[in-house]
């Protein structure tokens, strides 16, 4: 009997999910070849190899002069032609202390480098709520699994917000403080893109966009056969909004047309993506694009931290969610159908990260 014939997937899956290693466990143990269940097809890892474009990287924004009466409006067309031709920017100066930024990256790797039976108490599988370790959010629903571990919370809101004692102790203060400072990042690049839209810059957390939010906290250890496999494979946020902060080492990618660009680490700066439910409130004026993550081939771990903003206690139109009414006219008819939140959550949970295919799915 030949070895595929003797392999059983949803077997390897289930062993490596109950020995609660994820893949730093992994890692760490010297394995010098991956699980099988790692291993992505041929088509995946095909585009993989294509070379990223060096000469376009994703726009730079700096929010110094946000308040300025006079610079505001300039700000406002550049984030506006960011979130339309990328869905991507970095900002700076954007009012966080680089020490806090440093303190997050920190506490969220010492959490990672804890001893196997430190973390694995975290280690389980319930996504909407509360403080959930785990490897691969997706590892059931997906085909292949990806190299990387996620610490996650929720901050808000309160029925599903952890507990401030469950969350580890080792990242809690820092986890707690991001939590402030990255909302109030993305409040700002909220009313920057609610006035881009021609709307009152405080539509969007009048909308309760801000409300609901999830820290995200991932560990990307040394792959010993990164060309086999992914760090995170490509997909669009559901969110309104995304803030990311990642360490100095690499492996983000963000797909441009037909190209995927790298985004590089640039130090103090925090990088912003627009979601696919922004895409479809806005009626398509801004893009929610496919990003991945490169298996990483280097001894020292990525660390990003992702924020992802969604709304809170608005109910849309009756319970029906679509573009805003605001933004629609007989010019500009409606490009998505209205959904039910139900369906929106269980295209997203019911199978393994991707791309569009919700958008694609309401498209008119």
């Amino acid at each position: 009997m030949d070895e595929a014939s003797n392999y059983n997937r949803i077997e390897e899956v289930k062993k490596f999910d109950e020995s609660k290693l994820g893949v730093k466990g992994l890692s760490d143990s010297g394995i010098t070849s991956i699980p099988k269940i790692f291993i992505h097809p041929p088509e995946t890892l095909s585009e993989l190899k294509q070379s990223p474009d060096q000469s376009i990287s994703i726009p730079l924004i700096d929010l110094s002069l946000i308040n300025s009466p006079t610079h505001r409006p300039k700000l406002i067309d550049q984030v506006k032609s960011a979130a339309k031709t990328f869905g991507f920017f970095q900002v700076i100066n954007h009012g966080v202390p680089e020490s806090t930024l440093n303190d997050t990256v920190s506490s969220v790797k010492a959490f990672h480098e804890q001893p196997h039976e430190v973390k694995s108490k975290y280690y389980k599988r319930e996504e909407g709520k509360g403080v959930m370790f785990t490897s691969n959010n997706d590892l059931y629903r997906t085909k292949a699994a990806s190299w990387h571990d996620s610490l996650q919370a929720w901050l808000g809101p309160e029925e599903v917000r952890a507990r401030d004692e469950d969350i580890p102790l080792i990242c809690r203060k820092s986890m707690l403080e991001w939590g402030v400072r990255a909302t109030e990042v993305a409040e700002k690049v909220m009313e920057l893109l609610s006035e881009g839209l021609g709307l009152e810059s405080g539509k969007f957390k009048e909308l309760s966009f801000s409300e609901r939010k999830a820290f995200v906290g991932h560990c990307y250890p040394y792959c010993p056969q990164p060309d086999l496999t992914v760090g995170i494979t490509p997909h669009t946020d559901p969110t309104v909004v995304t803030v990311l902060l990642q360490n100095e080492v690499g492996g983000l990618q963000v797909k441009h047309g037909d190209v995927w660009i790298d985004v590089k680490h640039i130090p103090g700066g925090l990088i912003v993506n627009i979601g696919d439910f922004l895409q479809i409130i806005s009626n398509g004026e801004y893009n929610s694009v496919e990003h991945r993550v490169l298996a990483n081939s280097s001894k020292e771990p990525r660390i990003s931290i992702v924020m992802f903003f969604s709304a809170g206690k608005w109910n849309g139109y009756d319970g029906y969610y679509g573009p805003l009414r605001e933004l629609l006219s007989s010019k500009k008819p409606p490009v998505y159908r209205n959904f039910k939140m139900q369906e929106f959550r269980e295209s997203f949970y019911g199978k393994g990260i991707d791309g569009k295919s919700f958008i694609d799915k309401i498209k008119i």
